[in-house]
């Protein structure tokens, strides 16, 4: 008999969360005994390519739990594609599809919580919050959810130790046991690079390159200041900056008043992200907060050595003088240097370049998603 598998999210925006969940869904959608549906609460779509090959539905329910009015719950197009499809998993990404696949729920269903980040809405709460209204907010939809996971077959999949350490410790004892760490993965065969990176800086132009949503945590704003010191040393240096949101807007400013228009070049969201890899040198990474980092693996199967800010998330995948630096104290003039150490070793390059090609292969869509399958029909035989 076939696991029906249904996947939920609130909208299909080109980022990390979305991405993950797109290639779960087509991995699945190729393995026999396998019946794959997922449904998005918008129609906003920046992946038809990936939408295009799976069964794809978008529905018009939501629910958004109200602490000083009432709360809007409507359901009733979810209701119909769960009697319609009669899944045995619900696996759901991000907190508003989390509060619309809980609010009907059923005891034959195994639901499944995809922890793609520290969901702030679980925070633990001090006295202070009684005081603070969107705190206030938090702390009713932390017992509104909580409700809903006690009420369901509910399991935690996690996607790095930061996160599995955050969910152990806001979760109530009851829940712990049903967390499951499994690390995000890639097509690998998209990124990775056809032939062996060979060292040739020397005396050319340094290629670096950073994928990333323009949001605060994500701080570009450091990587030009570390382009700007780049250039105060004489390295001829080009960034590319892949990604679109909020922030965008200020960093091109800001790339205009550090006349870096020359050096710094904004490409905004882009398809093939692998081409951008294979035509750069090196990969960097400002984040402040990265609870895991797919771009990260991305890159070193496309055999990039990486330099980066340590996340949290990222360090399971970071290890210094092995496939790269991770820096838990970054300033300017510390990130250049370890870039530079780079630049100026065949050796070193080579080094962290053919460790993170190797390194990337223990994070295969195809061997992740037979994980997965594997724990769905363990954590459903166990709620039957």
């Amino acid at each position: 008999m076939s696991l029906r598998v249904l996947h939920i999210i609130r909208s299909l925006h080109r980022s990390g969360a979305e991405r993950i969940c797109l290639d779960i869904c087509n991995e699945l959608n190729t393995r026999k005994d396998i019946q794959v549906l997922l449904i998005s609460m918008s129609d906003i779509n920046e992946y038809e390519e990936l939408t295009k090959k799976i069964p794809f539905k978008i529905i018009n329910s939501k629910v958004f739990p109200k602490i000083f009015k009432k709360s809007i719950i409507e359901i009733d197009d979810y209701k119909k594609v769960i009697d319609d499809f009669k899944p045995n998993i619900v696996h759901s990404h991000l907190f508003w599809s989390e509060l619309l696949s809980r609010e009907y729920s059923k005891n034959e269903i195994t639901y499944v919580t995809h922890c793609h980040d520290n969901m702030v809405e679980l925070n633990n709460i001090s006295f202070s919050t009684m005081f603070n209204k969107l705190k206030l907010v938090r702390f009713f939809e932390k017992k509104w959810i909580l409700n809903k996971y006690s009420n369901c077959n509910n399991y935690f999949l996690t996607i790095s130790k930061h996160t599995q350490n955050y969910f152990e410790n806001v979760l109530p004892n009851s829940l712990v046991s049903k967390s499951k760490l499994i690390p995000n993965a890639i097509r690998l065969q998209k990124f990775q690079i056809k032939s062996k990176r060979s060292y040739k800086l020397n005396n050319s132009k340094l290629k670096l390159i950073n994928i990333g949503s323009f949001w605060p945590k994500k701080n570009q704003q450091f990587l030009l200041q570390v382009v700007s010191k780049l250039k105060s040393k004489n390295i001829d240096v080009e960034l590319k900056l892949l990604g679109d949101g909020p922030e965008k807007e200020n960093i091109i400013n800001q790339v205009k008043n550090l006349n870096l228009e020359s050096s710094i070049k904004i490409l905004g969201n882009v398809k093939n992200v692998e081409e951008e890899l294979f035509k750069s040198d090196l990969y960097v990474h400002s984040a402040l907060y990265e609870p895991f980092g797919l771009v990260l693996i991305e890159a070193m199967a496309a055999g990039l050595p990486i330099v980066t800010i340590n996340g949290k998330g990222n360090s399971d995948l970071i290890t210094n003088n092995f496939n790269g630096f991770i820096l838990n104290n970054p300033t300017v003039n510390l990130f250049t240097e370890k870039i530079l150490s780079i630049v100026n070793s065949k050796e070193l390059y080579e080094k962290f370049s053919e460790n993170a090609s190797t390194f990337s292969k223990k994070f295969s869509i195809e061997n992740y998603t037979d994980q997965l399958i594997k724990w769905y029909n363990e954590i459903h035989e166990r709620g039957k």
